[in-house]
């Protein structure tokens, strides 16, 4: 009996890490919601199957195992309408398993276990510790467990037996919800990371080894594909006179305001970098000389025009200034695309500021 028990609760440990895996790479890309809901309710109600299909029989009729897990971490982690799909599931599939008294009986039991779950669920919601709310769920799974147990088998010396099911049980509902909490821990903090470490953490662009790997897959596809491309180079005027005047908050407000309007500006035709400091740089793939000079001198207009204000509502003047390198229309050389327009920005800042070089 406690190989059996051990047996499922290892099955069910075993198919939450899978399942959590697989769920975790599809929801990194665009999932559709409502198709997110039917793949995580028959998810869980082919966990469900799988746990009672590797059942410990009881009786000639009555199998005992943990099919009530899927169900209550549908309810904990992901949301209604999967339990909801997996205690359906669970409850079609347990007639596959046989066709009996105690099959009839499944379907009040599913039934009961999944209204206090969702019950329990909202009651305890408050409650933050992740392992309690789960403990709540497993201890009354077990009583319903134990009720229909001692109904269906009518057995008044089966105490050893309900020993050994709700140690194991509890065992195995809260490690349950102890392996799903870690991972989706792991998950968001493995995720947090990857974003931080790809990103600006002030102005919310993309950082400068972002920029790299960007460009060296846009240089390679106009290589490949004979397209054309274009790059910005971006540095605010006086910058340093500006945060030893206003200070360095003002300063970083400003950086923030200006990476919103390069994104405002650039829309979906390429993407925006903050290169370190005041300077940014901006990738424009499959951009011809006039669009690349259009947005450049509607991103250095609006920067003229914007009002950026302190809290105390003053307003600072800032301009950019601009160097545009475009492939293959003022340069032949991918390669020497960067420096091109890195030295275009410099003709742009001596030549008086707030202007765009070509």
């Amino acid at each position: 009996m406690v190989a059996d028990l051990f047996v499922n609760f290892s099955i069910g440990i075993s198919l939450i890490f899978i399942y959590m895996q697989m769920r975790w790479k599809s929801h990194r890309k665009s999932v559709n919601p409502g198709l997110s809901v039917l793949i995580d309710g028959l998810s869980g109600g082919f966990m469900g199957f799988l746990l009672m299909y590797f059942s410990i029989p009881i009786t000639a009729e009555t199998i005992l195992d943990f099919r009530y897990v899927p169900i209550m971490l549908m309810v904990l982690f992901v949301g209604k309408w999967p339990a909801v799909i997996s205690s359906l599931i669970i409850i079609v599939s347990r007639f596959y398993i046989g066709m009996n008294r105690s099959a009839m009986y499944a379907i009040l039991m599913v039934s009961i276990l999944l209204i206090g779950y969702l019950i329990l669920n909202e009651l305890f919601k408050k409650e933050e510790r992740m392992l309690r709310r789960g403990l709540y769920l497993t201890v009354y799974s077990n009583s319903v467990m134990t009720f229909f147990l001692v109904f269906l088998v009518g057995d008044s010396n089966i105490a050893s037996l309900l020993l050994i099911i709700w140690i194991t049980s509890t065992i195995g509902g809260v490690a349950s919800v102890y392996l799903v909490n870690y991972i989706r821990n792991s998950e968001y903090l493995f995720n947090k990371y990857q974003v931080e470490s790809s990103t600006d953490f002030l102005t919310g662009l993309s950082n400068f080894r972002q920029f790299e790997d960007y460009w060296n897959k846009t240089a390679a596809e106009a290589r490949a594909y004979q397209e054309s491309c274009a790059i910005l180079m971006l540095d605010i005027d006086h910058f340093k006179s500006t945060n030893d005047t206003y200070g360095h908050a003002a300063g970083d407000y400003i950086l923030v305001e200006l990476g919103r309007i390069m994104e405002e500006t650039i829309r979906n035709k390429g993407s925006a970098f903050r290169k370190g400091g005041e300077e940014f740089v901006i990738v424009l793939p499959k951009s011809h000389k006039a669009e690349a000079l259009e947005i450049a001198e509607t991103l250095r207009a609006k920067v003229e025009k914007n009002d950026f204000s302190t809290n105390e509502r003053v307003i600072i003047p800032i301009t950019v200034s601009i160097g545009v390198s475009i492939y293959p229309e003022t340069i032949n050389q991918l390669s020497d695309m960067i420096e091109t327009a890195d030295a275009l920005l410099y003709k742009s800042k001596n030549s008086g500021r707030n202007r765009v070089s070509v």
